[in-house]
């Protein structure tokens, strides 16, 4: 069984030039399952902060960077044991968008800072969905709050409450 967890999280997009824009988001983790080793560490809420920024270039090619799973290790260096340092999971990315078929390619390490266990993650998404019918369904909800959902660089799911439009909802 997965315990509880809701992630709170918020967007802007910048807009740099007319095909460049500049989109920041940042998100907290929070988990009811009791203490963990996160920046926000209580029985029984912990939380955890992500970061990211996304460089989207005529909305067809993307660079992304991220930050996620801060955390006390205790230092590689220090033969007592006793001597605790912040370590945290960066991450970078880029990816493609051609009419309907999206190609993303995540580079990150999933180890700590002395052995690091880097991975390389690809991904493919198809959109199935016209873009008009998409268009007809936005202006539908344009008064409407709803839950927006959007990806980090890292594949992390983020949620926000709001109304469309104040906020991108989606980063590809």
């Amino acid at each position: 069984m997965t315990a509880p967890r809701l992630v709170l999280g918020i967007a802007r997009e910048f807009q740099l030039s007319k095909k460049t824009s500049l989109l920041a988001e940042t998100n907290i983790d929070l988990t009811f399952d009791g203490q963990r080793n996160t920046v926000i560490s209580a029985d029984p809420v912990s939380a955890d902060p992500k970061l990211g920024l996304e460089l989207n270039v005529n909305n067809v090619f993307f660079l992304r960077a991220g930050i996620n799973n801060f955390q006390k290790a205790l230092a590689d260096g220090d033969t007592l044991n006793q001597k605790k340092v912040w370590i945290y999971q960066p991450s970078a990315g880029a990816g493609f968008k051609i009419q309907h078929v999206t190609v993303d390619y995540a580079f990150t390490n999933l180890a700590n800072q002395s052995n690091p266990l880097f991975t390389h993650v690809f991904s493919l998404r198809l959109d199935m969905v016209p873009q008009e019918k998409k268009e007809k369904s936005q202006n539908e909800l344009k008064s409407v709050p709803q839950i927006i959902s959007f990806h980090e660089a890292n594949s992390t799911h983020c949620t926000f409450v709001g109304k469309p439009g104040s906020f991108s909802p989606t980063v590809p």
